[in-house]
């Protein structure tokens, strides 16, 4: 005899495709697999359902909590919505025994688990026009036929129906730190939409970042060496962006470098390598190559620590982007 599984629904924050038929094909849908949650998805999601075991004298036939999870997560793919199953256990509660040296021991039980299915890969809860949300909303009304044809659901006291209590969550996998690295700004997004190498296209989970422009700022960097470094940048991020983009090109088609630029809300940067480790020793090469240098003024003698130029044309002749003084590693944004 299978048991019956007392479903309950758990209010939490999520994101998901629309329920389309169009999108059927692209989800991979095979009964019996298990699909299981990981860090690689999300980072928001819809907590679809949370499936436990009932107390022994609420038992009776039907599906047991792992199979009702995983006949909810194929009926959902085989809609087109990405859906996986998750353990997740209950507190642990401490009990004081005797040992058999009459020792006494703590010992800790875990009381409870409970399997969930969410589903969804948003990077915000509101997500391309809203379709989270409205898929949010379709899941909440929706009563999926294996409930009806292979099991018996229980209703929960406030609850009309079987998904009513679906709410949007992150992946309960991830941390903080984790979420906010993978979520797309779509004011970033659109910065980067338009330029060529962007670094958001950079196939490596590590970069170097070499140069950076900001709006609203004046670069002074070399009085004492006699080069003229000295370059106002107007109001706003287009200029920035521009010079940015002009260093990447220089560095990719004069010095052969694998360089990118990027553009966020108060800067652009350039940045140079594709590293799918921190510790490739090639990271260590580009750092040493711009790191700026010691030079001695030739007015009086002291030494003074220059970053090192590039050349580049302008309307008025040419001007000599500076690169930052300590080149910094980088995580390459909203990698998985």
């Amino acid at each position: 005899m299978r048991t019956l599984t007392k479903l309950f629904l758990i209010a939490i924050t999520a994101s998901l495709l629309i329920p389309h038929q169009a999108n059927a094909g692209k989800i991979e849908a095979v009964k019996g697999k298990e699909y299981f949650l990981t860090k690689k998805h999300g980072p928001w999601m819809i907590m679809v359902a949370v499936f436990s075991a009932p107390p022994p004298e609420l038992k009776a036939e039907g599906m047991g909590p792992e199979e009702a999870a995983q006949s909810l997560v194929y009926e959902l793919r085989q809609k087109g919505i990405p859906a996986y199953t998750f353990w997740r256990k209950q507190s642990l509660e401490s009990i004081k025994t005797i040992d058999r040296y009459q020792q006494q021991v703590i010992r800790k039980y875990e009381l409870d688990s409970e399997i969930c299915v969410l589903a969804g890969n948003y990077n915000s809860p509101e997500g391309k026009e809203k379709l989270a949300r409205r898929t949010l909303d379709w899941i909440k009304k929706n009563k999926p036929k294996c409930f009806n044809e292979d099991g018996i659901y229980k209703p929960t006291p406030g609850q009309p129906g079987p998904l009513s209590g679906a709410f949007l969550t992150v992946n309960p996998m991830l941390n903080a730190e984790e979420v906010k690295g993978m979520q797309r700004d779509p004011v970033v997004i659109n910065f980067n939409s338009h330029y060529e190498y962007s670094l958001l296209d950079n196939p490596g989970k590590y970069t170097v970042v070499v140069a950076s422009f900001y709006g609203n700022s004046v670069t002074q960097l070399s009085a004492q060496s006699g080069r003229n470094f000295n370059r106002k940048l107007t109001t706003g991020l287009e200029n920035a962006a521009d010079q940015a983009w002009q260093v990447m090109r220089v560095l990719r088609e004069q010095e052969k470098m694998d360089a990118y630029v990027f553009h966020d809300r108060k800067k652009s940067i350039v940045t140079v390598g594709s590293f799918n480790s921190a510790s490739d020793p090639r990271i260590r090469q580009v750092i040493k190559k711009f790191t700026a240098r010691w030079e001695t003024d030739t007015r009086d003698g002291t030494r003074v620590m220059l970053p090192r130029p590039l050349k580049l044309p302008s309307d008025n002749g040419t001007w000599f982007a500076p690169f930052n003084p300590v080149p910094e590693l980088m995580k390459v944004p909203y990698k998985k």
